[in-house]
């Protein structure tokens, strides 16, 4: 899934990252209060006009603010660049 790029913008509490396509902003993806999302951005920026792709909730951990481990981190990441990728060609 390389045509998905993500940059972390913060580590924990919440962990979180912008995603791009070539030189678009097109996602930003959180895991906070142990609600894990993935928007696409419609136009680059936050907004209301976000589409959430990936909406999930951990319902035993509701202060996780960062995954417990790579696997977990690599599973919720890849999930969301694949709902990101399939949007965006869906769409563009």
């Amino acid at each position: 899934m390389n045509q998905i790029i993500l940059e972390q913008t913060c580590e924990a509490c919440p962990e979180q990252y912008w995603a791009y396509k070539g030189a678009h902003r097109i996602g930003y993806i959180r895991l906070r209060w142990g609600h894990f999302t993935c928007h696409y951005l419609p136009t680059e920026n936050l907004s209301d006009n976000d589409i959430k792709l990936v909406d999930h909730i951990f319902e035993n951990d509701e202060y996780k603010g960062c995954f417990d481990n790579d696997e977990e981190r690599n599973y919720w990441l890849e999930k969301s660049k694949q709902e990101l990728l399939n949007y965006y060609n869906k769409n563009k």
